[in-house]
């Protein structure tokens, strides 16, 4: 299957101009809060390139036709950027932001925060659209931005191990209670801190 569509590093390259574009407004937003207000609701920032291995694995899994254009229409999160806010409600003004911008279109979002995963993940998920201006032409390149908090980060950071532990068994029911209690223990805490910082805030202005 691999050798079926030739230049994939070419199909790959507008997928990295994407990253570098959304990587470079995520650093602009950063720089301009800690000026303006002395500090940034982003932690830090990661990117990643979907392989080409398990870009070729979810085709296969979605039966899409082995074309540039059906690929680019049916999977979307072959860029991904993850977002680790300060705060919740700093992950609502990303979002807000984000919606403002003319040079991004928002096309879905999935709100994990709000509804739940079954397992008990929570984040925030975009799709995106970002523009890269070329020479030439104007490319509109999709794209998935996941904005979560500290807490929730690592949240999904341990439970992604423990299923790795597993090798794809199923994970004994006692864990995944157990999971789903810490989601719900870490979402209390970035609650109450979020509380507590507005509650800062208002005084600061009194």
């Amino acid at each position: 299957m691999l050798k079926r569509i030739k230049n994939w590093r070419s199909f790959f390259i507008q997928y990295e101009m994407a990253l570098n574009e959304l990587e470079s407004d995520f650093r602009i937003i950063d720089l301009e809060w800690k000026t303006n207000h002395g500090y940034s609701p982003i932690e830090h920032l990661k990117t990643r390139l979907k392989t080409l291995p398990s870009l070729v694995q979810k085709i296969e899994s979605k039966n899409i036709p082995l074309t540039y254009e059906s690929i680019q229409q049916h999977i979307k999160d072959i860029a991904g950027v993850r977002i680790v806010a300060s705060f919740l409600d700093d992950i609502y003004m990303l979002k807000k932001h984000l919606e403002e911008r003319e040079d991004l279109r928002i096309l879905e979002v999935k709100d994990y925060i709000a509804n739940q995963k079954k397992s008990g993940y929570k984040s925030l998920h975009l799709i995106v659209e970002t523009q890269i201006i070329l020479c030439s032409e104007v490319l509109w390149v999709p794209a998935e931005i996941q904005i979560r908090t500290s807490a929730m980060d690592f949240w999904a950071s341990t439970e992604h191990k423990l299923n790795y532990k597993y090798h794809g068994q199923e994970v004994p029911q006692e864990a995944k209670d157990q999971l789903v209690e810490l989601s719900e223990a870490a979402y209390m805490l970035d609650t109450k801190m979020s509380t507590l910082r507005n509650q800062l805030l208002k005084e600061s202005l009194k």
